[in-house]
């Protein structure tokens, strides 16, 4: 098969050199997959941007160790949950919560880099949509997307609680409505986590 020659950024091709050299590959093989996983997703109608989401929902994925199961399961294993211990049910929720909180405070700084990872990985989350409204000193989150049944969207409304308070959110109230739609309305406590809209 001839080659052709790909126009790119010199500092890109640099540092996919060293990569490629630390790790044993040739420039070749690594263009070739790259241009071969790019071509699928351009092929099944997604933007080429998704790529970039897939990779970083990979990092978080490996760094949290999360597991890949059916919203069908989920639904069924916290309905489960719940109704053998409630109380038990929501301190899970919570500890989901703190264990991705304290993740994410260590890749963003602030709210606002938070909603940047957020929006790179988005194509990939059941949450459909983050919508953020700041009125009188108090920010409001809704979030939709988080579960069918009142009993996920209960543990949702904690997972997104211990997040937000890993973000210096103080929570003023939290609704979680069956359906997948959680608010959380809080304030944040410092400058650092001024809201930019």
């Amino acid at each position: 098969m001839p080659r052709i020659n790909i126009a790119a950024d010199a500092n890109l091709i640099e540092e996919l050199e060293q990569e490629a050299k630390k790790r044993g590959y040739t420039i070749y093989a690594l263009t070739n997959i790259a241009i071969k996983s790019l071509l699928k997703l351009l092929k099944e109608g997604e933007d080429a941007s998704v790529l970039e989401n897939i990779v970083e929902y990979h990092r978080l994925s490996s760094s949290l160790d999360l597991v890949p199961v059916t919203s069908w399961y989920l639904e069924n294993i916290t309905r489960l949950a719940y109704e053998k211990d409630p109380n038990e049910y929501e301190k899970i929720c919570e500890g989901v919560g703190e264990q991705i909180g304290s993740y994410l405070k260590s890749k963003a700084n602030d709210i606002n880099d938070l909603m940047e990872i957020y929006n790179m990985i988005k194509p990939l989350m059941p949450i459909r949509d983050v919508q953020i409204k700041d009125s009188n000193g108090l920010i409001e989150f809704r979030i939709y997307g988080t579960g069918f049944s009142a009993v996920s969207t209960l543990c949702a409304s904690r997972i997104f609680s211990k997040i937000g308070e890993s973000f210096g959110l103080e929570i003023k109230k939290v609704d979680a409505l069956a359906g997948g739609i959680v608010t959380l309305i809080g304030k944040f406590s410092g400058p650092s986590n001024k809201l930019v809209t």
